[in-house]
């Protein structure tokens, strides 16, 4: 068995720890018990779901033990009203180590880790005891009680705080609900026409993959008990070459015969279409031009820009001034310039905690982000269960503040900081951002910058930041 060292100590490790599964911070230089004549170095405490686990080692290199004196220390973990003693640490002197191990051992447990100290040599003694984890430690102080006289007294609370573990509330937020859920299908079809016609052949080139999309887009919704179409809108698209009132007339009339085709094949209301068209997909073509490597881009570029000309003085002034220019862009661009997008508005049911968890693992987009979160609470927070529903959640509503945060608190859950910055960065200033930045100043240890953040965050309005300051100062 190995030993510790003596004088008082009441050392204040004060790192703000947020525990999660395998959490534990270590500290190369600790307190000084017995006078100073004992350095705490390396303490650690480790936290998992059944123990707390606290080891250190005692350096005797300093101290001078008189030979009848013995040194008793016992670390112990105290929250309010509640404690537990661990395994005592005994310190003899030459004499008083005669004496324990002739009997004086008996009135200590069997667990007890004795040490003779021999002055004037370099001497540590490493210390490890594990302890059942009850919820009451999640915001506690690991203490050593010393008793320097050997008396077997430790009611004068002579005791030294070798840290205080502190679990900060997380600041989840709960979304607001949707009143209703609300969603959109949509995509890009490049149904192909013969010049100039607006008859619709279903086997004409690509036409049967094309169309297939459409159909299939709406048919899937139309087919889930979960939701109900509202509206289907096709709008078409064609491109520059040609005159302007022309092209006006072949998008306007595509478009009519394609939703005409479409809305048989689904067999939906007409009242549920919607038609409209865009006569040329200028910013389809700027798009294009402004990614190419054609050798007059930016002069190209320009004259696209230039509303000051009409569309078909435009057009001819990029195929007479650039010809070769012009020839890849009718080859290469314009085709894709000629399309129909649609889009598939639906509503969808209000789920249950249950059924929202199974429909998370097929069709998540058909959620709330409240309903996500409700699925969250049924998971242990920092679970990868709970943490798999706040990344869903941020990644169907990415511009979501609520979500962003929530998903920055899982990131801090496991100590991922850098990745709860990245959310925390599409929430702003707002005093819950405030609030989980001062839980991560806490987690670090800057007790200062933590209350600053936590005090910033109340002052804005976040009430719930109180309960993390109380927490800090505790």
């Amino acid at each position: 068995m190995m030993s510790i060292k003596h004088s008082r100590l009441y050392i204040i490790w004060c790192v703000c720890l947020a525990w999660q599964a395998s959490a534990s911070l270590a500290q190369t230089a600790g307190p000084r018990l017995a006078g100073e004549g004992i350095a705490v170095e390396n303490l650690k405490v480790d936290k998992t779901d059944r123990h707390l686990v606290v080891s250190l080692d005692l350096n005797l290199d300093s101290l001078d033990m008189p030979a009848n004196r013995q040194f008793v220390f016992t670390p112990l973990v105290e929250a309010k009203e509640n404690n537990r003693t661990m395994p005592q640490i005994v310190v003899n002197g030459r004499k008083a180590d005669i004496t324990f191990r002739r009997g004086g051992s008996k009135r200590f447990a069997a667990d007890v880790t004795a040490v003779r100290r021999k002055n004037n040599t370099e001497q540590t003694v490493s210390y490890s005891a594990v302890v059942p984890y009850e919820e009451w430690m999640r915001n506690c102080n690991v203490l050593i009680a010393q008793d320097l006289c050997g008396c077997g007294d430790t009611l004068d609370r002579d005791v030294v705080e070798l840290r205080r573990l502190r679990s900060p509330f997380m600041p989840y937020v709960r979304p607001k609900a949707e009143g209703i859920k609300a969603r959109v299908d949509s995509g890009k079809a490049f149904i192909d026409f013969p010049v100039d016609k607006i008859t619709l052949y279903p086997d004409y080139r690509n036409n049967p993959s094309e169309l297939d999309k459409i159909i299939r887009s709406i048919n899937v919704v139309k087919n889930d008990r979960n939701t109900s179409i509202t509206r289907v809108e096709i709008h078409g698209y064609a491109s520059p070459e040609s005159p302007y009132e022309h092209n006006a007339w072949l998008a306007d009339n595509r478009a009519k015969t394609l939703t005409e085709y479409v809305r048989r094949l689904v067999n939906l209301p007409d009242t549920v279409f919607r038609v409209s068209s865009t006569p040329e997909d200028w910013a389809g073509l700027r798009d294009y031009v402004a990614k190419c490597s054609l050798p007059n881009r930016d002069k190209i570029l320009e004259t696209i820009d230039n509303t000051g000309l009409d569309p078909d003085a435009r057009e001819w002034k990029i195929k007479l001034t650039w010809p070769d220019d012009y020839r890849v862009l009718l080859h290469e661009c314009y085709p894709a310039l000629r399309h129909s997008d649609y889009k598939v508005d639906y509503v969808v049911r209000p789920f249950t905690v249950d059924e929202a968890r199974e429909i998370l693992k097929t069709n998540p987009k058909l959620l709330s982000l409240e309903e996500m979160f409700l699925v969250a609470q049924t998971y242990e927070p920092g679970s990868d269960d709970f943490n798999n529903v706040m990344e869903t959640a941020v990644r169907m509503f990415p511009a979501d503040t609520t979500a962003n945060l929530n998903a920055a608190c899982a990131r801090v859950e496991l100590g991922d900081f850098d990745g709860a910055e990245t959310y925390l960065a599409k929430v702003g200033d707002t005093p819950q951002a405030m609030h989980l930045r001062g839980v991560m100043a806490m987690m670090r240890g800057d007790h200062a910058e933590a209350l600053r953040l936590l005090d910033a965050a109340i002052d804005g309005g976040d009430s719930t930041a109180q309960r993390n300051k109380d927490i800090l100062l505790m």
